[in-house]
């Protein structure tokens, strides 16, 4: 089944569209790689930033577990190709390619240590392990580019390590939340909201790190990405991480900000640029996790409290909360069935602050009192004139709580879980009787159909005699048509008369001591039935050892396989084919007649073993048949302690088994 499986068009268009996106990715990797190579400043041994770092990483994550290595392997080999693309020696880019891949690999590896294949930031211990994931990462490619760059390009290994680190660390932690995003929308899109902080962010950053701009102002646009961070959903604040890096890193370029050398701050304006969209990302991820698992924990404690909720207000049992006030009791929380118990002793008044309160004072509620103060947790009780709860059995516990000594109060009618014991017991005294009357009409209707197959069969057997003195005389082409028709049909009725006889004697369990080769029989049956299967154009195709002997009867293996054999010509087009197979084990024999035909679904395989049941494609195709044939397969098998079983496939065809112990052959007894 996994086989074919494996081989649907569904899952072969799956396989091609994943290696197609993972040859595009591997692609994309190449394009940024040579790209920012060829953009890097003329001075510097490594790129400002490296956006190829985030879609390797990516690619690596969205890869099964399993394939990971050979992504990995692709990075290292496009990595590779497009460093030397853009102007970098051999053995200096495939260093590189091992360090990008090194990265991609020890970040995802991080990332999916510990839960889901591919986690999702809706919980904040998924932002702290992406940050921590991105750090080490940022780290190995940093150490490593460093290292290379020392060796064979005689380079500083500090401010290489320093530089590389912030900008694949910027990369990795702007690109590889897309892949993170939860799949279940958590927030609402306000479209009013959005546009006016979308206008609001735009203005700051304008505003700070525009051209001519050298204030140290670059903590202002942080409250309006918080905004977008706490209030929108996961992918809008990440298109605006991107848009603010973008937006800086261009901005600044052309002269603006306080990250531009001109500004004074000192240091390389692109590392100063990558700390700076460090924290910022860091900060949005960490916020929109935190967001986010809020907001799912918020909905599972709302769902919680429906369901509890809507438990307490629809129960059959009286529920009360209440609180300790003087004599009595504040009513808190009250179902319908509770209400209606302490409605003569309870009454709205108002609180003083415009709310109204329900207090609760009576005989009843005295009486839990007394139950609290002895600490007895439960009691019964007799409403007075009150016939819909006759008797109550209230249950008294206390809840812990820190506003006021409160309690939980049930009020359990007796009565009227008596009365339902009584229905259910009048209901199961009708179902027996029931039963009884379906046992009887079934023990009617067997003895009419043994009495009338009894009846039945002297006439038909005389019939069947003269037919057959009938057909020794010398008759014309109408007579000897004729007389073979009530022949056919005559003997038809017989055999119909004869399963109907065995279908209503009782079973003897006892081991039968008549043996048969089953193989024979099988033979036989297959070789008498060979007009009927060349009528129809279907081939029967038997295969059997010489000699298997079993512990039953010939003449009922005969009507077992007859029945059997018939059904699967019946049932298989012109052109089909018919397997019977006869095997055996240590222990048992085995028989299987397979067909080619209709096949059947599992509804009609569950009543094809009843008597008189005719399946509806038989019906519609005009199938002959009385459906009495399997039953009598089933009764005779059962007889003799053997088993019966089916297999079958709509539009296939259908495998019937049968599983025979084995007898002793009498040429060895």
């Amino acid at each position: 089944m996994s086989g074919s499986q494996l081989g649907t068009p569904g899952v072969q268009n799956k396989v091609l569209i994943s290696s197609l996106s993972t040859l595009i990715s591997l692609f994309v990797v190449f394009l940024l790689g040579w790209g920012f190579v060829a953009l890097a400043p003329p001075d510097s041994h490594v790129a400002a930033w490296w956006p190829a770092a985030g879609v390797s990483t990516l690619l690596v994550l969205r890869l099964h577990r399993s394939h990971r290595a050979w992504g990995v392997l692709g990075i290292v080999i496009v990595t590779a190709i497009s460093n030397m693309v853009g102007g970098r020696d051999l053995v200096v880019s495939l260093f590189f390619g091992i360090a990008n891949a090194s990265e991609a690999w020890i970040v995802v590896a991080i990332l999916t240590q510990r839960g889901r294949a591919r986690p999702a930031l809706d919980q904040l211990a998924t932002a702290y392990r992406l940050c921590i994931a991105v750090a080490a990462g940022a780290i190995v490619i940093g150490l490593l580019a460093g290292l290379t760059i020392v060796v064979f390009d005689g380079g500083s290994l500090v401010p290489t390590w320093i530089g590389v680190s912030a900008a694949h660390a910027t990369a990795v932690l702007i690109i590889l939340p897309f892949a993170l995003i939860p799949p279940q929308q958590l927030a609402k899109v306000h479209i009013v909201e959005i546009t006016i902080q979308f206008i609001l962010l735009v203005a700051v950053l304008f505003y700070v790190f525009g051209p001519g701009r050298s204030l140290p102002l670059s903590f202002l646009p942080l409250p309006v990405i918080a905004w977008a961070a706490f209030r929108f959903p996961t992918r809008v604040a990440l298109f605006e991480v991107v848009g603010i890096a973008l937006s800086i890193s261009f901005l600044t370029s052309a002269g603006g900000g306080p990250f531009d050398q001109s500004g004074g701050v000192g240091g390389d304006p692109s590392t100063l640029i990558q700390i700076f969209l460090l924290a910022v990302t860091s900060f949005v991820l960490l916020a929109a996790s935190s967001q986010n698992e809020h907001r799912i924990v918020n909905a599972r404690l709302a769902d919680r409290e429906a369901i509890l909720r809507g438990g307490f207000v629809g129960s059959r049992v009286g529920l009360l909360i209440v609180e300790a006030f003087r004599h009595g009791f504040v009513v808190l929380e009250s179902n319908e069935m509770a209400s209606a118990v302490i409605a003569n002793e309870s009454d709205v008044i108002p609180d003083g602050d415009g709310e109204v309160i329900t207090l609760w004072d009576g005989a009843l509620a005295a009486r839990v009192n007394t139950a609290v103060r002895q600490r007895v947790d439960q009691f019964s009780w007799q409403p007075l004139n009150d016939s819909a709860h006759s008797d109550v059995d209230v249950l008294v516990a206390e809840l812990p709580s820190s506003a006021g000594t409160r309690f939980s109060i049930q009020f359990v009618d007796t009565s009227a879980a008596m009365r339902t014991a009584e229905a259910q017991q009048l209901a199961l005294e009708q179902e027996q009787a029931a039963t009884a009357r379906l046992t009887e009409l079934s023990r009617q209707k067997e003895e009419f159909v043994a009495s009338a197959s009894h009846e039945l069969r002297t006439p038909i057997t005389s019939i069947i005699g003269y037919v057959e003195l009938l057909e020794e005389e010398q008759l014309d082409e109408f007579q000897a048509s004729s007389v073979a028709t009530i022949a056919r049909n005559a003997r038809r009725l017989a055999d119909l008369v004869e399963d109907l006889l065995e279908l209503g004697r009782p079973r003897d369990l006892s081991k039968s001591s008549s043996t048969s080769n089953l193989s024979q029989v099988a033979a036989e049956v297959a070789q008498s039935l060979e007009p009927f299967s060349e009528v129809n154009a279907i081939a029967v195709a038997l295969s059997a050892p010489d000699q298997i002997t079993v512990a039953v009867p010939a003449i009922d293996l005969d009507r077992i396989l007859t029945n059997l054999m018939t059904n699967a010509i019946k049932f298989t087009p012109a052109g089909g084919s018919i397997q019977v197979g006869v095997s055996s084990t240590d222990s048992a024999a085995v028989v299987t007649v397979s067909d080619s035909g209709l096949g059947m679904t599992a509804d009609v395989v569950e009543h094809i073993f009843e008597r008189f049941y005719r399946a509806p494609e038989a019906e519609a195709r005009g199938i002959t048949g009385t459906g009495l044939g399997l039953p009598l397969v089933q009764g005779l098998v059962s007889k003799h302690h053997g088993i019966v079983g089916v297999e079958s496939t709509v539009g296939e065809g259908t495998t019937f088994t049968v599983t025979f112990p084995l007898g002793v052959s009498s040429e060895t007894s």
